[in-house]
């Protein structure tokens, strides 16, 4: 499962020689269902206009690893539906995820923005489907739907002990396999009490979880009556992670529990982007501790300032940086201010996850009506620590 610290060396890399591409290979769009995909098109095409651009000596180099890269894609219909591909003549990368990535293609250093997007756009979420007789807890991540536990409540009335076998998760953290319901209850009443404990013990199990994974969004599924009980029973903070409660039918397979799930998580994604977009304008407007556009939040960078970046995820600016010290600048220059040396210019996107990891500053990527907010200001702002005085 890819993490952000598999991609540590790539975000360090200081080389100069990678073809980072990006695509959206979904098989179930009609323009990638054709003989030939609309990817590959768009690809060679894309591929033959960066070659052009460069240098001949660069060119050279580029030429054959844009031919591997081409080969590769031509010869290979993706079992994903994105397609992450960093290569080089000594590097080759592969990231098959099972959702699109925008089309992109950059030269130079690593480009891991459709990555670090995909970690942050499809980040954990935790999924309790919960019924009367049966619950399940399931982890989301990058797409995919994994079970983490799965319980059901089975009762014997003539003892009012759980079934023999292994002890359910769920119901062994209250202890109630071996509880004995009083012979004056009725038999609605106890069966209503222990259904009450399966559905406490389900609640503990998620808050464990939670707390566990450290994953911050929860969705509740499975009936109306069952769900909302196990919500109402969760301790705190879990109670506080709740994002959605989405209708499950009983025993759905994982395939429709995340296609149900999915776009709660997602809006909730994106509700969370446009907070924070929001914050970012306002602050940066009334000068309280944010700044927008490529050369202050650049500057900040620079400087340590930065907390937390917040950047379209499509941006595409070209910047300058001095290939000796590593300074960054957002305006035209010739030499470096800080050591003197020669200055490059180089694209945003590659130089941000570096700049960032060097500064200890987190990188929010938007995308949707978030990003298109962002734009106004070049797509990128940034929360800072202190200002300087």
């Amino acid at each position: 499962m890819l993490q952000v610290h598999d991609l540590s060396d790539l975000i360090e890399s200081d080389r100069q020689d990678v073809l980072s591409v990006s695509l959206d290979v979904d098989p179930t769009q009609p323009e990638h269902q054709a003989l030939v995909p609309a990817y590959r098109i768009w690809l060679r095409n894309t591929l033959r206009g960066l070659l052009e651009g460069l240098t001949k000596d660069v060119r050279r180099v580029a030429g054959k690893v844009a031919e591997r890269v081409l080969e590769y894609v031509e010869a290979n219909r993706p079992r994903g539906r994105g397609l992450v591909l960093l290569a080089a003549p000594d590097l080759w990368r592969e990231y098959l995820l099972p959702f699109p990535v925008p089309n992109r293609v950059h030269y130079g250093r690593p480009d891991v923005v459709p990555l670090l997007w995909a970690l942050d756009e499809y980040e954990p979420y935790a999924i309790l489907a919960v019924y009367r007789d049966h619950a399940r807890l399931l982890l989301a991540y990058l797409g995919r739907t994994t079970v983490v536990e799965e319980e059901a409540l089975e009762l014997d009335t003539s003892d009012w002990r759980f079934k023999a076998g292994r002890q359910p998760t769920f119901t062994q953290k209250m202890g109630i396999g071996a509880s004995r319901g009083a012979q004056r209850d009725t038999f609605e009443s106890r069966v209503e009490a222990q259904v009450y404990r399966f559905w406490q013990g389900a609640a503990e199990a998620t808050a464990e979880l939670l707390g566990a994974r450290g994953v911050e969004r929860l969705i509740i599924g499975g009936s109306e009556g069952a769900a909302n009980a196990v919500r109402d029973l969760l301790p705190q903070p879990a109670r506080g992670r709740v994002v959605s409660m989405v209708p499950l039918p009983a025993y759905a397979d994982l395939a429709e529990i995340q296609r149900r799930t999915l776009p709660a998580a997602l809006a909730e994604e994106r509700r969370r982007e446009a907070e924070l977009v929001a914050a970012v304008l306002e602050r940066a407007a009334s000068q309280t501790g944010a700044v927008v556009g490529v050369v202050d939040t650049l500057y900040a960078l620079m400087q340590g300032q930065v907390m937390t970046l917040v950047v379209d995820r499509d941006v595409e600016d070209n910047v300058w940086r001095c290939a000796r010290c590593g300074y960054v600048s957002g305006v035209s220059i010739q030499t470096c201010p800080t050591c003197g040396g020669a200055v490059e210019q180089t694209s945003l996107p590659q130089v941000l996850p570096l700049l960032a990891r060097r500064s200890g500053a987190k990188i929010e990527l938007v995308g949707g009506v978030p990003a298109e907010n962002l734009r106004p200001h070049e797509g990128i702002g940034a929360f800072l620590r202190y200002v300087s005085s």
